[in-house]
């Protein structure tokens, strides 16, 4: 058909992994999006062909779903998406409608198979529930096409409530608990739905969120607490809550990994590098003696005690991660440098005092340690 209209064509096979909870129908969907979103040039619009009938069992499978007012919107006509746009220009159009123009043009089309499948929810509601539903009130199609634009304004509104309530919010993956508990029950559920959201996070059912909310209240400030959802999770520590993905599994702790200057180190834990220091400040550069035979990586067994840099006596690290409010899920997350069995720094925080550079030295390092969670 493409070589027929002299347009381009491209196919393409994605593989499909199902995480927990998720339907099949669901995981093909996002696959289908991601594809296109690498598709899609800046400024450019993806049009799909989405129509009145689609709306209509969208709208009736989320509510079955138990999904709430931004579920309710069903499909949207026009939003932006990845880098341009993404538009439904035949929405206020039934499938009846549709068939019989290319009827009438004289049109081919094929019919994907797998739409026969009535094991797939989207099936049986259209091949069993829905023309059954029409005989009862044939402008099913309109009527709930008509509630879903009501559900766009609502939710409009609901958005621009939570971001009134998040405007004191500096870091949305990191929320002060005064801020949400001084709302409302209604208020506090919305304020979360729009943080995990745009946190870039898979939002929880009704009942995960219940669970967070009901782990707000109760939560105690020198307790960690932790509610999770497929792809997502919310830690309760002092008087935050952090919205995060889940950790990756740490490094075993029998880690013995290798940084040098001209090999960087890289684990579930981030990645570690060695540049030409730049700083003037002694505190975070460490002698180019201590580096040159290259330091080995290695993670906290307990008890790791240091001098730091212009200090005068051996601190605790423990104490020291506390003093500076290291969340307690990173604090064994932090890599250790060592010079044979000597500590010499620890991540980029702390440089030991033996280990830094003296004033007027030549040559001496900065540690550069990224790519890992936040640790305050």
């Amino acid at each position: 058909m493409a070589a027929q209209f002299g347009v381009d064509y491209q196919s393409v096979r994605v593989d499909l992994a199902q995480v927990g909870g998720q339907s099949l129908e669901a995981v093909a969907r996002e696959a289908r999006y991601r594809v296109f979103a690498e598709q899609l040039r800046p400024g450019e619009m993806l049009l799909t062909a989405h129509h009145e009938d689609d709306q209509l069992e969208t709208v009736l499978l989320r509510l079955l779903r138990g999904t709430g007012v931004k579920g309710m919107r069903g499909i949207i006509a026009s939003s932006e998406f990845a880098a341009g746009y993404l538009g439904r220009p035949m929405l206020g159009v039934s499938r009846a409608e549709i068939a019989a123009a290319a009827s009438r043009w004289g049109l081919r089309w094929l019919q994907d198979p797998s739409n026969a499948d009535q094991r797939f929810d989207r099936n049986y509601l259209r091949q069993v529930v829905l023309p059954a539903l029409r005989v009862r009130w044939p402008a099913a199609s309109r009527t709930v096409a008509r509630a879903a634009r009501q559900m766009a304004d609502a939710q409009e509104l609901l958005e621009e409530i939570a971001s009134m309530d998040a405007a004191g919010i500096a870091d949305l993956g990191r929320v002060p608990l005064e801020e949400l508990l001084e709302l409302t029950p209604a208020r506090l559920r919305n304020l979360l739905r729009a943080v995990i959201e745009a946190c870039g996070l898979r939002l929880p059912t009704a009942k995960q969120l219940d669970e967070l909310t009901g782990a707000l209240a109760v939560a105690r400030r020198d307790a960690q607490t932790r509610v999770r959802w497929p792809g997502a999770e919310a830690r309760i520590y002092g008087d935050f809550v952090y919205f995060m993905t889940p950790l990756a599994d740490p490094s075993p702790p029998s880690t013995l990994g290798y940084l040098h200057p001209d090999r960087p180190w890289a684990g579930p834990e981030g990645r570690l590098e060695l540049r030409a220091a730049d700083s003037a400040d002694t505190r975070h550069r460490l002698a180019d003696a201590w580096v040159g035979p290259g330091l080995t990586v290695r993670f906290r067994c307990g008890g790791e005690r240091l001098i730091p840099a212009g200090g005068t006596h051996h601190r605790p690290l423990k104490k020291l991660l506390q003093e500076i409010r290291v969340v307690p899920w990173m604090r064994s997350r932090i890599p250790l440098l060592y010079r044979d069995d000597q500590l010499a720094a620890v991540g980029d925080l702390w440089i030991c005092d033996a280990a830094r550079a003296q004033a007027g030295e030549a040559r001496s390092w900065q540690v550069y340690w990224d790519r890992h969670p936040a640790l305050y």
